[in-house]
């Protein structure tokens, strides 16, 4: 089978396998690909470029199943939802979600792909169905019918100052504010979405997953945490600007990010969070930061990333690190609780499997979990697809440019919807 594969590698090439993989996912209740669209920024140090997983041997759905799941030395690949963080502190969420998501959901694939950064191909569980090498055709088109949930400009331009008056009174001094854009709609292919996300807006940690009726069209360019052996990595990202029209003004407004007063600052608070966070888990002396303020250019954005990593304590289990360091802080902002509690009150809605992660374990415990951002999920029982984006508020945001980085973070979704 791997002959076969490299075959058609040769013949087609590898986005053309891609395909194969997530048309064939279709076929399936659950399935998952994660994908990093062939791209080597330099920043992301992952071991795959392509993780397809098939069918559902075992599902797990809270975190004792998934602890031993992990101890059972399996593959698993899922996802664990922003709302996890109320099994981890004295937190709640009384908002009501736009679509109805699991907190965690893991499955061990009845068949696994894998082709790594070097071009080897692994085939784990059973072999491809004869079915993988005929694809059914995708639709062209989805229709969208309403947009439900709106959140006018004045609205957000007025939770700006809200939260300003919180930085001010001391509660926090950063916090993460998302926006909520839903819709119904009459057709829509997840697939195809994904297809045309990626080749639109390619990264490095892309996520397809389907659970049954739910899907989740990813095209995030975050990692939450990697665990290689005894390493942790956590890599948050704060600061973004537009693409420039040329090479020259791309290269201005990179010099813009790189020294912007703001952006560092943000990105220096979350990076001292995740420091934080990692200590919690980490063997004391070994959480470093192995890069700051990194500035990586994708085909829509800039980004400002950093890098923080440690060496894991030798009694840390999975449940250990998900305690330590889950959400993302830099989708939460700082002091992190405080933060959390402020976002539930600030916010008029849960956000399910946005912010969360996706990402794999690996028999022998390393895993990889990206952050669930530039994210379309979709209920295909309720025809509704809900998408979010926010950014990092502090006393320095100017509400106005807040608003229009909010509008470039979903600029590909809503292009890629045509909507």
């Amino acid at each position: 089978m791997q002959q076969k594969i490299n075959q058609y590698i040769s013949t087609n090439g590898l986005d053309a396998l891609k395909r194969l993989c997530y048309v064939h996912s279709e076929q399936f209740s659950h399935s998952c690909i994660l994908d990093s669209c062939q791209l080597n920024t330099g920043v992301h140090g992952g071991s795959y470029e392509l993780m397809a997983a098939f069918g559902a041997e075992h599902i797990y759905t809270n975190l004792i199943q998934l602890q031993n799941a992990t101890d059972s030395q399996k593959w698993l690949f899922g996802v664990f939802g922003y709302d996890l963080k109320n099994e981890f502190e004295e937190l709640s969420s009384t908002n009501t979600p736009l679509i109805h998501t699991p907190d965690l959901l893991f499955f061990e694939p009845r068949t696994l792909l894998l082709i790594n950064k070097n071009g080897i191909i692994e085939i784990h569980g059973e072999p491809l169905e004869s079915s993988f090498w005929h694809p059914s055709q995708l639709p062209n088109h989805h229709r969208l019918s309403n947009n439900l949930s709106p959140q006018s400009k004045n609205a957000y331009l007025q939770k700006i100052k809200n939260i300003h008056e919180l930085i001010r009174a001391g509660e926090v001094y950063e916090l993460n504010y998302c926006v909520p854009y839903t819709h119904t709609f009459e057709a829509f292919s997840a697939v195809r979405f994904q297809l045309d996300l990626l080749q639109r807006s390619p990264v490095p940690m892309a996520s397809y997953l389907k659970t049954n009726h739910l899907h989740m069209c990813g095209a995030s360019m975050e990692r939450y945490l990697l665990k290689k052996g005894t390493q942790l990595i956590s890599q948050p990202i704060k600061g973004t600007i537009r693409k420039g029209a040329n090479t020259q003004e791309d290269q201005l407004l990179i010099n813009e990010l790189q020294k912007s007063k703001k952006e560092r600052a943000e990105n220096v608070m979350i990076v001292d969070l995740v420091r934080n966070d990692l200590n919690r888990i980490c063997q004391r002396g070994t959480v470093h930061v192995a890069e700051l303020f990194g500035i990586y250019s994708y085909l829509q954005v800039h980004q400002m990333i950093s890098t923080v990593e440690g060496e894991i304590n030798p009694s840390a289990s999975l449940t250990d690190i998900l305690s330590g360091t889950f959400p993302m802080g830099s989708m939460t902002g700082a002091p992190k609780i405080a933060a959390m509690k402020h976002i539930d009150t600030l916010e008029n809605f849960k956000r399910g499997w946005y912010s969360g992660s996706v990402g794999y374990i690996a028999p022998g415990g390393d895993f990889d979990f990206n952050v669930v951002i530039r994210s379309v999920i979709c209920d295909m029982h309720k025809k509704q697809l809900n998408y979010n984006a926010g950014g990092a508020i502090t006393i320095d945001s100017v509400p106005e440019q807040e608003w229009n980085e909010v509008q470039l973070k979903v600029k590909a979704i809503k292009e890629t919807l045509d909507f």
